[in-house]
């Protein structure tokens, strides 16, 4: 099990807060193609690398706030993107036992592989309140948490859980946020049940 971390600057109750309760349950959800890598030699004399073409199916549970960060980064920010499914995917890749290597012909994007953050209401709310050095009063942060929220919705890689997260912060800090998108999210992931 991964250790917490809290960051220096933390104020006590913030870090005593953080280390006393278990980080909110977030799974990453990833399925695609992939080429196993294997190093075979025959006959002692050569060295070769065999390739072989995979189906995978990843389930990988963050258990740390260090975890979420160096998997999966909202404020990440390469080649206009919010979040990179090809990076968070290579970074799970190699996390495997083994050899695994995506294919694309793109470093940058992963067409063949579907991504998704699952995780209850409360465990996004969790995440963003508790979890993420966020700065601000509460209301602030549940600002800043519901923006955050809506890039990870707006990159396919967060659940409805993470909508219905954000309708919760806008409820109850009564944000000056709209919530039809959130809606629309809880919809759209209701009607494909």
């Amino acid at each position: 099990m991964a250790s917490k971390t809290t960051n220096s600057s933390q104020t006590g109750e913030q870090a005593e807060r953080s280390e006393s309760q278990s980080f909110p349950e977030l799974t990453v959800q990833a399925e695609g193609t992939a080429d196993r890598l294997r190093r075979v030699n025959e006959t002692g004399k050569a060295d070769c690398l065999e390739t072989v073409e995979v189906e995978l199916a990843v389930e990988y549970d963050i258990e740390s706030s260090d975890e979420w960060r160096s998997l999966i980064d909202p404020d990440y920010m390469q080649h206009g993107q919010t979040v990179e499914k090809s990076t968070v995917i290579d970074d799970l890749l190699d996390r495997l036992a083994g050899h695994y290597r995506r294919q694309s012909s793109s470093s940058y994007e992963a067409p063949d592989w579907n991504l998704t953050v699952t995780g209850s209401a409360t465990a996004w709310r969790r995440l963003f309140m508790e979890f993420t050095q966020l700065r601000g009063s509460d209301s602030d942060q549940a600002d800043k948490g519901t923006l955050r929220l809506k890039q990870l919705l707006a990159t396919d890689l967060a659940d409805t859980g993470a909508a219905l997260a954000a309708l919760e912060l806008i409820e109850q800090y009564d944000l000056d946020r709209s919530p039809d998108p959130f809606i629309d999210e809880v919809a759209d992931g209701t009607d494909g049940e």
